[in-house]
């Protein structure tokens, strides 16, 4: 787990493979690829931020995408769009945006079809079934 300290400031592209706990401020955009990412309660982040699981304490102003799953603390504090699977707000935390559900499925559902066509696992396969 890597720890970006209170006194850190990254401003530009923040990419990783492994979980990621912001404490500092990042300004830009932050990809974590296959693991988790922590918004500390003293981090401030402002960026489009992409994750299998985002857990916010703290502040963000810009959009989370997660594969999986996104969780606004009490202490949280977010302007911006969330997008995944399963989201969480928690009484106390602020939020000023848009939440979409139904995209995320999707995009899962395309991301799953795309996987089976690259690996050629059934043969030729029929789009993806998508509810409207």
């Amino acid at each position: 787990m890597t720890r970006i300290g209170p006194s850190f400031v990254i401003s530009g592209e923040l990419l990783s493979s492994e979980d990621i706990i912001i404490e500092g401020r990042v300004d830009g955009h932050v990809q974590i690829k296959g693991a988790p990412l922590i918004i500390a309660s003293r981090g401030a982040v402002r960026a489009d931020v992409r994750a299998v699981r985002v857990l916010v304490e703290g502040q963000l102003k810009g959009s989370i995408s997660a594969t999986e799953r996104i969780e606004l603390t009490a202490s949280a504090r977010v302007e911006g769009a969330l997008s995944a699977n399963e989201i969480i707000i928690t009484e106390g935390a602020r939020f000023d945006g848009g939440i979409d559900m139904q995209r995320r499925t999707i995009e899962s559902k395309v991301a799953h079809y795309r996987a089976q066509q690259a690996s050629g696992a059934n043969g030729p396969a029929a789009a993806p079934a998508i509810a409207p």
